[in-house]
């Protein structure tokens, strides 16, 4: 019986050896773009957007990188925040958030009537007059027109199509650095125990 453990035990030394040979090799083949590359795009596509937009924030380019990329693995503002080392940074976050085109359901639900909102930007009301009609505060008119004008360009410019288009590569990267790695890992089990069982 202790045969058998020491096999067991040796087998498992082997397979751990073994990942991390075939993660590395996974890695550096293909033709898909590696992480580094990947936040060099984001970065070049975050820089536009300041540059065409003027975006204005306590966050740097880099920064704004994470955001996007984090956003899109479904972290809340709040967690975002925490990953840039600073919870309190959660309202920052979602302000910068809205002006790169990064949108939650919750942003898009208003507390008035979207379309009375509409009607009375296009008359060119002034931001005290439309929260007297909308009965809602200045701050909240403010912050939805910003909301509004990132979505109507949004549509626009497909900068959201561009930030899709580099995390698929990465997605799909880690997709298949993990086949691989599962893939070896199996391999290495079958001939290994083929041969402890020999």
């Amino acid at each position: 019986m202790s045969g058998r453990t020491d096999q067991l035990r040796d087998l498992v030394i082997k397979i751990g050896a073994t990942t991390k040979v075939v993660e590395k090799q996974a890695t550096r083949h293909g033709s898909l773009r590696g992480s580094g590359e990947i936040e060099r795009a984001l970065l070049g596509v975050v820089q536009e957007m300041i540059k065409q937009y003027g975006i204005q924030t306590k966050l740097t380019a880099e920064q704004l990188s994470t955001v996007v990329r984090l956003f899109y693995k479904r972290l809340s503002d709040t967690e975002i925040a925490e990953q840039l080392g600073d919870r309190a940074l959660n309202k920052t976050v979602s302000r910068a958030r809205i002006k790169l085109h990064l949108f939650r359901d919750t942003d898009l639900k208003p507390p008035f009537d979207k379309d009375e909102f509409l009607r009375l930007a296009d008359a060119s009301k002034s931001v005290k007059e439309m929260a007297g009609c909308l009965r809602v505060a200045p701050s909240t008119i403010s912050e939805y027109r910003n909301i509004f004008d990132s979505q109507k360009a949004a549509e626009k410019d497909g900068y959201t199509t561009r930030f899709l288009e580099i995390l698929s590569d990465q997605d799909v990267s880690e997709r298949m650095v993990t086949a691989h790695t599962e893939d070896g890992l199996a391999d290495t089990i079958d001939t290994d125990y083929e041969a402890a069982e020999a």
